[in-house]
């Protein structure tokens, strides 16, 4: 591996097996959940985040060299920085049959190294989510999609399943990227419809486990399906549908050249049941208004500047904080005191996950408020209020858009880069810049819309949890 990425990986304790890491003192992230016939762990040295697998010393070199061609291809999939081979003493294995005889298998482990990909959505997450007709749609499009990039491009995967792929949402568009690539066969051009159909064939086996595995997690009984058969034909729908969308955009007359972004965020509907009207019509409150006054007085109340277009819904929000704070505290709730605490709570954790997500062509108050409202509908439905965290993905996959590969194939303007970047960055639209919200925070927060994005993932869980604690 490069000198560099060698420098950041040596102090880790490689003499140990992977399961003994954290008794070593290595904190491990939390990125993925799912079945895996290795061990693998996510670490983060000097700001790198890095997935590391345990296999054997032939397996690794194998994935590793995997990896690499697929990048090269274009296609999104963890970044291969290298191998680890560490030697150890045979391993001695009792003879069955033949008392006292013992046969010696090597012990040296090899370790693949990949460079995670930026923003995925951890699994622990993800399946703690409603899986709704919809949401299962949106990921089992975004791995067709990833399925047939990695056909057309003479790659046949072996293992497909949603736990060998990540999810990483970009504004309006999932991007599925692939997780696992040992057993993967190479060719150099597209793979015949056999080996196709038996990727189908086998991502369609591994739901069935998968649903088990949804649905021990969830404590749900044992006649629950979470995943079917519908699913996996809307799965083989998609595919095909892709499929064709491949042949049309590589064809003769596709434009190669050009490659055009999704172009902002769905337009929110009518905000006239919205809970900020539903709010602002339960405190009954009538006050002349002149023009500019909800901005002027949210500014004295938080010191921060909400365009003017957006203020009222913004300050029906508060007073609707303060009546549901009324209400649950038995007394009378000044605004100035629910106005603090709707920014504390849910309007700073709110602009700091946004700067974390949002892309630059997207506008964060049209964001901000269909975020309000889809928490709000989740939480009637649920009948508990929904973590902010768990509203802002699932409103993520309800909105953002797959299974079309758009203008061009993704995989010729990751080419372009393959040189100078990983692909997974290469496909990375521009995130939103932490000066278009400065003013949506008040000074002493504004600092923290411009750290850097991992900086920022590590701050954000301990406001969410004194959130938490607070309500507790």
């Amino acid at each position: 591996m490069a000198a560099d990425e060698r420098h950041r990986l040596e102090s880790l304790p490689w003499d140990f097996q992977l399961e003994e890491w954290e008794q070593q003192g290595i904190q491990l992230l939390v990125v993925r959940r799912g079945d895996s016939r290795h061990p693998v762990i996510f670490v983060e040295r000097q700001g790198a985040r890095y997935a590391i697998k345990e296999t054997t010393p032939r397996m690794a070199d194998r994935e590793i060299h995997n990896l690499q061609e697929i990048e090269q291809r274009g296609i999104p999939a963890l970044s291969p920085i290298g191998t680890v081979l560490v030697s150890a003493p045979p391993i001695p294995i009792d003879v069955p049959g033949i008392k006292g005889m013992r046969q010696y298998i090597s012990g040296d482990r090899g370790y693949t190294v990949t460079r995670l990909a930026p923003r995925v959505v951890p699994h622990v997450l993800l399946y703690r989510l409603p899986l709704t007709k919809r949401t299962k749609q949106r990921m089992l499009s975004a791995v067709a999609v990833l399925m047939v990039e990695l056909h057309e491009h003479g790659v046949y995967w072996g293992d497909p399943s949603l736990a060998n792929a990540l999810i990483r949402i970009d504004g309006k568009q999932i991007l599925s990227i692939m997780a696992d690539a040992e057993t993967v066969e190479l060719f150099p051009g597209p793979i015949s419809e056999g080996l196709r159909e038996q990727d189908l064939a086998q991502f369609g086996e591994s739901l069935a486990w998968q649903a088990e595995d949804l649905r021990q997690a969830r404590g749900l009984p044992e006649d629950v399906q979470v995943l079917d058969e519908a699913d996996y034909d809307y799965f083989r729908q998609r595919y095909r549908t892709v499929r064709r969308e491949h042949a049309r955009v590589t064809g003769p007359h596709d434009l190669n050249t050009i490659y055009h972004t999704q172009r902002l965020i769905r337009a929110v509907g009518d905000w006239g049941s919205s809970f900020s009207e539903k709010a602002s019509n339960a405190i009954h409150q009538v006050t002349p208004i002149l023009p500019g006054w909800y901005q002027e007085r949210i500014y004295e109340l938080l010191h921060v500047t909400i365009p003017r277009a957006y203020a009222r819904r913004f300050y029906n929000l508060i007073m609707g904080h303060q009546a549901i704070m009324n209400k649950n505290e038995g007394r009378a709730v000044s605004i100035e005191e629910a106005a603090h605490d709707w920014y504390e709570h849910y309007h700073l954790p709110t602009i700091l996950m946004l700067r974390q997500r949002l892309t630059s062509e997207q506008e964060p108050m049209q964001v901000y408020f269909a975020i309000m409202q889809h928490k709000w509908d989740m939480s009637m439905k649920s009948g508990y209020e929904v973590p902010l965290d768990e509203a802002i993905l699932d409103w993520e996959l309800h909105t953002a858009q797959v299974g079309q590969l758009g203008p061009v194939d993704p995989a010729t303007i990751a080419t372009w880069w393959r040189q100078r970047q990983p692909v997974t960055t290469a496909l990375e639209p521009p995130m939103i810049e932490g000066e278009e919200l400065d003013p949506l925070l008040s000074t002493a927060e504004r600092p923290l819309v411009h750290m850097d994005l991992p900086d920022l993932e590590k701050e954000l869980p301990k406001i969410l949890r004194k959130d938490q604690a607070d309500d507790e």
